[in-house]
């Protein structure tokens, strides 16, 4: 059962593969369609949006914030089991670049001409169909358990939601 809304394929693509399920996750047309599935359609049903963390973002007021870091924010809703992730700095594609620079990487590597042609391509509608694409999210699954880092920090909370669900406990996850 899909309990994982995204905003875009290349998200659906990349945490499909990262948490090796893609029936976890439901592909949204876009940031408000993942926060109206989590607040309307879903109910009291346990469920995490994952959104870009674009400037002025509008988080629902019964969301309060349990955990930032440089690359990213969890909301919890009050008194629900619902959770709203936020990557960035900024989209998606520039968590990825922040992984790949921590690696002493960028997108030249994998035969992009520039930071903005990997953010065309990943805006596609399949962008795992370019070879290029594909070869540097396998690269970014194949690296993150090897060091401390963002995408491996919450791949871990968003596994301990998946099991835990109702028996969350905030003072557990913020250790993750």
């Amino acid at each position: 059962m899909a309990v994982i809304g995204v905003e875009c394929n290349a998200d659906r693509y990349f945490f499909a593969k990262l948490l090796g399920n893609k029936g976890l996750i439901r592909k949204e047309k876009n940031e408000s369609e993942v926060i109206k599935g989590i607040v309307q359609r879903s109910k009291d049903s346990f469920r995490i949006g994952i959104i870009d963390e674009d400037k002025n973002k509008r988080i629902p007021a019964d969301f309060k914030e349990i955990y930032k870091d440089a690359n990213s924010r969890c909301f919890k809703r009050e008194e629900k089991f619902q959770f709203l992730f936020l990557i960035g700095p900024r989209q998606f594609e520039h968590w990825i670049n922040s992984f790949l620079i921590k690696r002493n990487k960028d997108v030249s590597a994998f035969e992009f001409e520039s930071f903005e042609e990997f953010m065309q391509k990943s805006k596609s509608v399949t962008p795992e169909n370019d070879s290029r694409f594909a070869e540097l999210i396998d690269y970014v699954l194949e690296e993150h358990a090897s060091f401390d880092n963002h995408v491996l920090k919450v791949k871990l909370q968003i596994e301990y939601l998946l099991e835990k669900k109702f028996e969350f406990e905030i003072k557990e996850f913020v250790k993750i």
